[in-house]
């Protein structure tokens, strides 16, 4: 077990005024922010950074203008730097400034001051503050800023809370070669010297910068600058994909001009494409960072170049939502993400030929689900975040899918016309400035909107979901349909009820209101005998959807021939809950899946569906001796999708990915590494080759040769994730202990590596191998916390959580652990989701663990 280090001043080389305790730092609090900002007027920001391509730390210095409300008062500052130089406050230099747990407090204020902080900061690792990455592919350093939730603090000394908005002036200096940009339009100097010229008033966590080599693809639309931009070894690729992101951009743009009747407000537009990048995106105005996954370098599928154009579309509907209008604190985060959320797959199925509603309902409000229903579930709006990393753990499924599900909901109920203009008023009254539900509320309210108080008291301060049930009669002659609310709820659910004949063929249609409170079963007369009900065929409200108690056999035999791919989506999704419910035995779903996928059309949708049967029904939802069996099932059915797919469709590479994660064939996979016996279309290039060899090393059929071998040809940012993950999952002793050390010891390895590794170590074929480290899971990742902190740190321990391990044993350890008083906020949201699926698992387990013979 690793002892814990606390670094001072004297190991860390500072020479500079003392760094108080630089441990774990506590999260700001909304009392403390509250406060801060009733003292505070922040006038503006400038900062001055000297940045290298190799040293380990750089110089910052923020120079700060504020006004305070009250003279002679006192507040903190917020900077977690590795030495702190000096301080100057309204011209006089604190010689015994001190930080303490990230900040440094300010006493004897007057109403107009000045503070000039000089301090040294580290370069990061692991995605936030200014994080630098080493392209292995040319040994070049590229740099961004990530500044969310507060991780702005660790490159420029600040006041960090969202409320607290100013203007920005940003001066850089750095290598020659380097480009920079930012918020602000950038200009170069002289030979590297750039500004950035100054912001529109800006919250401290959307503060970022880029510079390095970046290649760079430019252009205009409707007289804004528009940039992309990526690594120099990923030239090629940007190249080739800009055309298509240039033109969802640029369509995006219009459409959400027409919408909001506000022009975008924070002049150019760049799009950075960053390498190690936690979260998908992150909507700085101006500057909007990107996972550089989505230039492309590999053949994808169509559905993965809409989730990257539903992507675009939702960074810039923050613009609006979060950018022009910021949450005054964090327990409104929904502001901007629901709204982002909704608006983008509004948006982007409208200008763009992206299918955005079926992968909303596939993949996001089945993330969504989940969340919801998870011991940590909380509702959409007003959860009363009492500080930063308690909020930063609400940043799931209900923030995103179920608060765009609920506006969905609401525009059906108020009505497109005054949707829009209640929005439209939102951005007049607070542009530049901060709101909270309650503005927004009022916005609504004075365009029109009527009792929408009870609506959202249902919708969005209540969490978890109601069950509708929908069921033929008993002589098929109708649909009966009823709610099964949770206690309390008395939401109303506008839903449209379906019937199928036993051919799939929808017999009945019906709009239906389930209204607010008890409410009696609906019954709906059909002319046509009905073989299977389906309530919210159309997948517009958010509830558990049920289908009787004898509704699973009509299911698995209409299924098939159903062809409203939004009523397949639903029921699908019922598929998934209903297991994790332990309502529906994992063999009969693996059956019933791999029934439907035959006839399913939708790329999105068979890539889900065999993604969830290959790691959930194969693996912590099937016994252990089973899981073979089940696997090998779910790789028949890939062969024969494979050998049936057109050459060269998504259809052939869909089926080709599920085949390679499932097959036990490790002669057939060589083969295909070698060129050999491969589908005519089907090109095994640089993310299938490793597919192929992440496979292979978890059967145990390559050695560490083969995967250094394959880094070798493949010297990339990717190349270094895919060889970490495969390493983790091969089936050797020495490896898993090598990879354990990384995953819990302190290191300077990129987080995603580490998040590579901890997906790669325990397998659902490997339970009696690591089963040693699952009680060490439990005893020493919450350790971690020493030394890791923000997405890091918590991604990590979700993303490792042994939940193959689905034994009561296992269970008993997880609630040991979540009964200890001192876990880190992060790594307990971790472990309670994790358990909770563990805890399903069991739960599944117990019902219907029987093998079958």
């Amino acid at each position: 077990m690793p002892t814990a280090t606390v670094i001072t001043p004297e190991m860390s080389g500072c020479t500079g005024l003392s760094l108080g305790n630089v441990g774990a730092m506590p999260s700001l609090t909304r009392a403390e922010a509250v406060a801060r900002a009733t003292l505070l007027d922040i006038e503006s920001y400038r900062i001055s950074l000297v940045l290298t391509e190799d040293e380990p730390e750089f110089e910052s210095v923020s120079t700060i203008r504020f006004r305070s409300g009250t003279p002679g008062a006192s507040t903190f500052l917020d900077c977690k730097a590795s030495e702190l130089v000096s301080v100057t406050l309204n011209g006089a230099v604190l010689e015994d400034a001190e930080l303490r747990d990230g900040r440094l407090e300010l006493t004897s204020l007057q109403p107009e001051n000045e503070i000039t902080v000089v301090s040294r900061m580290r370069y990061s690792a692991d995605g936030e503050g200014l994080h630098r990455h080493v392209d292995p592919a040319d040994s070049r350093s590229y740099l961004y800023a990530m500044s969310f939730l507060d991780a702005g603090p660790r490159w420029f000394a600040c006041f960090d809370q969202p409320d607290l908005k100013a203007p920005y002036d940003i001066e850089v200096r750095c290598p020659e070669d380097w480009i920079v940009l930012g918020n602000g339009a950038a200009t170069r100097q002289s030979a590297g010297t750039w500004t950035l010229a100054t912001t529109q008033p800006l919250s401290t966590y959307f503060v970022t910068l880029a510079a390095g080599p970046y290649h760079s693809v430019t252009a205009e639309h409707d007289g804004i600058p528009l940039g992309l931009h990526a690594r120099a070894s990923l030239a090629e690729h940007l190249d080739a994909e800009a055309p298509e992101m240039l033109e969802v951009t640029r369509r995006a743009f219009d459409r959400y001009h027409e919408l909001f009747g506000v022009r975008y407000p924070f002049g150019s537009y760049h799009q950075v494409f960053c390498p190690d990048f936690n979260a998908g995106a992150m909507e700085n105005p101006g500057c909007v960072t990107l996972r550089d996954q989505y230039v492309f370098r590999s053949t994808v599928t169509e559905a993965e170049r809409g989730v990257r154009a539903n992507t675009i579309v939702h960074e810039m509907a923050h613009m609006w939502f979060g950018d022009l209008v910021t949450m005054r604190w964090w327990d409104d985060l929904w502001l901007n993400e629901s709204f982002a959320e909704y608006m983008s797959h509004r948006v982007c199925s409208e200008v763009t030929h992206y299918p955005a509603w079926t992968e909303f309902g596939i993949r996001r409000k089945a993330w969504g689900y989940i969340a919801d229903q998870s011991p940590s579930t909380h509702p959409v709006a007003g959860n009363g975040s009492a500080d930063a990393a308690a909020a930063l753990a609400d940043f799931d499924g209900i923030s995103y899918a179920k608060g765009a599900a609920v506006l969905k909901q609401l525009v059906a109920y108020l009505g497109d016309d005054i949707f829009l203009a209640g929005l439209r008023r939102y951005f007049a009254d607070h542009a530049f400035a901060n709101a909270d539900f309650a503005d927004l509320m009022q916005a609504w309210n004075d365009a029109g909107a009527q009792h929408l108080d009870e609506w959202a008291a249902q919708w969005l301060r209540t969490s978890g979901l109601d069950t509708l049930i929908a069921e033929p009669e008993s002589d098929s002659a109708g649909v009966v349909l009823t709610r099964d609310a949770m206690a309390g709820s008395r939401r109303p659910h506008a839903v449209t009820v379906a019937g199928f004949d036993w051919d799939g063929k929808e017999v009945l249609t019906e709009a239906v209101t389930v209204a607010g409170g008890p409410a009696a079963p609906i019954r709906i007369s059909s002319s046509k005998p009905v073989a299977l009900a389906l309530a919210d065929s159309a997948d517009d409200s958010w509830a558990k959807i049920r289908f009787g108690a004898d509704g699973w056999p009509a299911v698995r035999q209409v299924l098939p021939d159903i062809s409203n791919p939004s009523s397949r989506v639903v029921i699908y999704n019922a598929v998934r809950d209903a297991v994790r419910d332990a309502d529906l035995d994992p063999a009969i779903a693996l059956d019933l899946v791999l029934h439907a996928i035959a006839t399913e059309s939708t790329s999105i949708v068979v890539a889900d569906l065999l993604g969830f049967a290959t790691t959930q029904l194969a693996a912590a939802f099937s016994p252990p001796a089973e899981r073979p069996l089940r696997l090998q099932e779910v790789a028949d059915v890939a062969d024969r999708l494979l050998g049936t797919a057109t050459e060269g469709t998504d259809d052939q590479l869909t089926a080709a990915r599920a085949l390679i994660r499932s097959t036990s064939d490790s002669a057939r996979l060589h083969d295909w590494l070698d060129g050999s016996e491969v589908p005519d279309g089907l090109r095994i290039d640089a993310e299938l080759r490793w597919i192929v060899l992440t496979r292979l090393a978890t059967l145990g059929a390559i050695d560490e040769q083969a995967i250094a071998a394959e880094l070798d040809r493949d010297r990339s940012a990717s190349g270094s994730a895919h060889a970490a993950r495969a390493r983790a999952a091969r089936p050797d002793p020495d490896t898993k202990r090598d990879a354990w050390r990384l995953l819990t010891e302190p290191g300077d390895t990129s987080a995603y590596e580490l998040y590579a590794t901890a997906e790669g170590f325990f397998q659902p074929s490997q339970s009696d191998l690591t089963a040693e480290y699952v009680p060490r899971f439990f005893a020493e990742m919450p350790l971690t916390a020493r030394h890791r902190h923000g997405w890091a740190l918590g991604r990590v321990v979700l993303l490792g959580y042994p939940v193959s391990s689905a034994t009561r044993d296992t269970l008993l350890l997880a609630e040991a652990t979540l009964g200890r008083a001192d876990l880190e906020s992060g790594v307990r949201r971790s472990l309670v989701d994790g358990t909770d699926s563990l805890r399903r698992a069991v739960d599944s387990l117990d019902r219907y663990g029987q093998i079958r013979t």
